[in-house]
């Protein structure tokens, strides 16, 4: 189960963690299961031995440290060839993960035999078995995910998972055999610390670091500071410049703060997803009596953005660490009211789904007060633009549609302003918004309520919200 878990997010840099991702991992590990617990059951009728099961486990061990020393290798080739989830998930842990997991199989119905020896006993020893085998598998679980996947890197767990399967091997051979090969002891010590200390990274970036949720990486050029959520093929979540901290690198950051446009003094400010902190920081700077309520799910992300990127929670910015939605649903229960929301929650890959819905969008809706703004950040260029359309259409009716490279979304809660408002609001806060390199000369000719997208296509919803695998087609 500790393999299986970690299998999740070993492929999550490359195709996500949907439920697409879990389902070809889950199918993998369970069709290598079925086939090692017939072979094990098939091998035990031939004189079945202790020293024999030793010999699985430590089969086993070796055909997990490929795994730790080919996994990026092998998943950057299969990212390159196959970038459907459902298919890249499903060829990558066959790859990965699939004989070490068939050896494994092979252990509980050997090991049933070496138990039983009268038939009698067999549902007994059967029960025995079963109840150690899964109590011990809900073990690994808790002890994997609730607290080794704070202390240590994936592959460090993997180390150790392999020394441990290497001890318990040499141990059944000491106990069947009566001898130990002399070098196996020293082996396994190397092992062992191998499992703690884990492998020097040679890449040459300021840090780097994996999350609960996904891989964070900082990195500097040409006079700039970014983070991004993975190795390979990922945008920059978070960029800023390393000789004018207030001017904003990414243009959407620039398109987003042309919600105050709509609303041009906003008190009460709710920011989901927080990357390097730079939004609230901007916000803050503008507006430092505003409440700000900054909603980030990954505690690392926020550890980063303090450290690198100069984020200062307190005074009026309020951290907090839960998922976006979650908060959201709370804050209509607490009677929370916003001015101002800004959408901006990303992982390595999209938005997350389901921060994608009609459902979620209308549960932001209510959050908003009367005259209130919403100012979402998506791509200008995703296959899954249309859906994205006619959802925020469905639920908040016209807005504005600002494209620049990337694409920010636009509404108020009571209606859109017409043109001349957002040109007398532009021209009060131009002065103002200049110091952050936000010029109305720019961003206001953004501005646009054409509608360039299908509407003959499905609203997403709780219930079809496929946002990964419709990212990646050409139809719909």
């Amino acid at each position: 189960m500790s393999i299986e878990l970690l299998s999740g997010r070993i492929l999550a840099p490359y195709f996500g963690s949907s439920i697409y991702v879990w389902g070809g991992v889950i199918t993998v590990f369970m069709v290598a299961l079925s086939i090692g617990y017939l072979i094990g059951g098939r091998l035990s009728i031939k004189e079945p031995s202790l020293r024999n099961l030793s010999l699985f486990l430590l089969s086993a061990a070796i055909a997990t440290t490929p795994i730790v020393i080919m996994n990026e290798f092998a998943l950057d080739h299969i990212f390159s060839l196959i970038q459907d989830p459902r298919y890249g998930s499903v060829v990558s842990t066959t790859l990965l993960f699939f004989l070490p997991t068939t050896i494994l199989g092979m252990v509980s119905p050997y090991s049933v035999r070496l138990l039983v020896k009268e038939h009698k006993y067999s549902g007994h020893y059967t029960g025995l078995l079963f109840f150690v085998s899964t109590f011990g598998s809900a073990a690994g679980t808790i002890m994997t995910s609730f607290y080794l996947v704070l202390y240590l890197e994936i592959n460090s767990i993997l180390w150790i998972i392999i020394g441990i399967s290497f001890a318990i091997s040499l141990i059944a051979m000491v106990y069947g055999a009566k001898m130990m090969n002399k070098a196996a002891a020293p082996m396994l010590c190397i092992l062992l610390v191998l499992g703690v200390s884990g492998f020097a990274d040679a890449e040459t970036i300021i840090h780097k670091e994996r999350s609960l949720y996904r891989d964070i990486t900082v990195y500097e050029e040409e006079g700039t500071r970014c983070m991004k959520f993975s190795r390979r093929f990922s945008p920059r979540q978070t960029c800023v410049s390393l000789n004018n901290r207030d001017h904003l690198v990414i243009n959407y950051t620039k398109m987003m703060l042309g919600a105050l446009y709509l609303g041009s003094n906003p008190q009460k400010i709710l920011i989901i997803g927080v990357g390097g902190g730079t939004l609230p920081t901007t916000l803050s700077s503008l507006f430092p009596t505003a409440e700000i309520h900054a909603i980030e799910i990954d505690p690392a992300v926020i550890k980063v953005a303090k450290k690198y990127f100069d984020f200062k929670p307190g005074k009026n910015i309020t951290v907090f660490e839960e998922d976006g939605r979650v908060f959201v649903r709370r804050a209509i229960r607490k009677g929370y009211k916003y001015d101002l929301v800004l959408l901006d929650a990303f992982d390595h890959e999209y938005i997350p789904e389901h921060l994608l819905t009609k459902e979620f969008l209308e549960e932001v809706k209510k959050t908003i007060l009367p005259g209130g703004v919403l100012a979402a950040n998506t791509w200008a260029t995703s296959r899954l633009y249309d859906h994205e359309s006619v959802t925020y259409e469905s639920v908040f009716g016209k807005f504005y549609n600002l494209k620049y490279v990337s694409r920010v979304i636009l509404m108020k809660q009571d209606g859109l302003p017409s043109m001349d408002v957002i040109k007398k609001n532009s021209d009060a806060l131009d002065d103002k918004l200049k110091r952050f390199g936000v010029e109305a000369s720019w961003l206001r000719p953004l501005f646009s309520t054409k509608r360039d997208w299908r509407t003959d296509v499905r609203v997403l919803t709780d219930q079809y919200s496929p946002s990964n695998l419709l990212n990646l087609r050409s139809g719909n």
